[in-house]
């Protein structure tokens, strides 16, 4: 695995997860760890808490090799934002969030808030698993493309059930001691998979979408596109056109190609592009701000994958 950057006010230090599992950070004011533990060939474990009131971040660096990898996850206390290379921001809140990114190659950085302590239970996933989850269609879409290669650029957000926070709460209170400890986690961590799938599949329904939720689809369209810096989540979005989450994004793939998420990054894209043939005198840093991106080499990097190069030469190649 890829090192590990923490750092807390004026300090900061790398940790490698394959000389030791566990990171306790206590430098500055922040008395926390993280830990990674193997449970199956192809899936890990990770768990961490922060006492007390403090901010930290967490970096770590992009992958070395191409092979699919996934993580997901649930922040059961504190707020703060998750940053994927070439994705949006996602930001949590207090009340906990579920989560997914696929950082192959890519870097990832966590800010946490703790104002009252801080806990997550993470599971990273890499193409090993496929041996043991299965790829003939039982696992949702995202995880499969994902761990195949297909895809390399999820950043996504979901609420936290109330099984899920209280099967991460299980894996960070393990009840039982040596052998049996072993079992109960691996049995605890194939149930947290289960309901992880289950918030991010694409949708459990199949029936086909009929006209009125169709003209819903299409009117979630129009209500995202209005404000590219501060759209609507995609349950808020799913919420104001009367439809669930799940619904909506099977809508999006049926009429646009493609999820809500995907959707509002390419809208992104292609307004920067158009702003950038047109001339717009704004700053590549605020073009990226006005499209609700947090960081301008988000942004690029963005951009470069979509259009195969930097908006700062496309601007230039625009202006000749």
């Amino acid at each position: 695995m890829q090192n590990w950057l923490f750092s807390s006010e004026h300090s900061a230090w790398a940790h490698d997860f394959d000389a030791r599992e566990r990171a306790d950070f206590r430098r500055g004011a922040v008395p926390a760890y993280l830990e990674e533990t193997p449970i199956f060939p192809g899936i890990w474990l990770y768990r961490g808490e922060a006492e007390g009131g403090s901010r930290f971040n967490m970096e770590v660096e992009a992958g070395r090799d191409t092979q699919g990898r996934i993580i997901l996850g649930s922040m059961l206390s504190g707020s703060g934002v998750m940053a994927l290379e070439g994705c949006d921001e996602q930001t949590w809140r207090e009340e906990g969030r579920a989560y997914l990114l696929s950082p192959t190659e890519r870097r990832m950085r966590y800010d946490i808030i703790a104002e009252d302590g801080w806990r997550t239970i993470a599971l990273r996933l890499e193409t090993e698993a496929l041996d043991l989850l299965g790829s003939d269609g039982r696992l949702p879409d995202v995880v499969r493309n994902v761990l195949e290669g297909r895809v390399d650029d999820l950043a996504d957000v979901a609420a936290i059930s109330g099984p899920l926070r209280a099967i991460s709460h299980m894996l960070l209170r393990m009840p039982y001691d040596r052998s049996m400890r072993v079992l109960f986690r691996q049995a605890k961590v194939l149930e947290l998979l289960a309901h992880l799938f289950d918030r991010f599949e694409v949708d459990d329904d199949r029936g086909a979408l009929t006209s009125k939720e169709l003209a819903r689809v299409r009117r979630a369209r129009e209500r995202l596109l209005e404000d590219l810096r501060e759209p609507p989540d995609l349950e808020t979005l799913a919420l104001d056109v009367g439809l669930t989450p799940k619904r909506l994004n099977r809508g999006f793939r049926g009429l646009y190609g493609t999820t809500v998420f995907n959707y509002l990054r390419d809208a992104r894209l292609d307004a920067a592009r158009a702003a950038l043939e047109g001339g717009t005198p704004l700053s590549l840093k605020q073009l990226a701000w006005e499209l609700g991106y947090g960081q301008v080499t988000n942004f690029a990097t963005a951009f470069r994958r979509r259009f195969g190069v930097a908006p700062g030469a496309y601007r230039a190649q625009a202006a000749e």
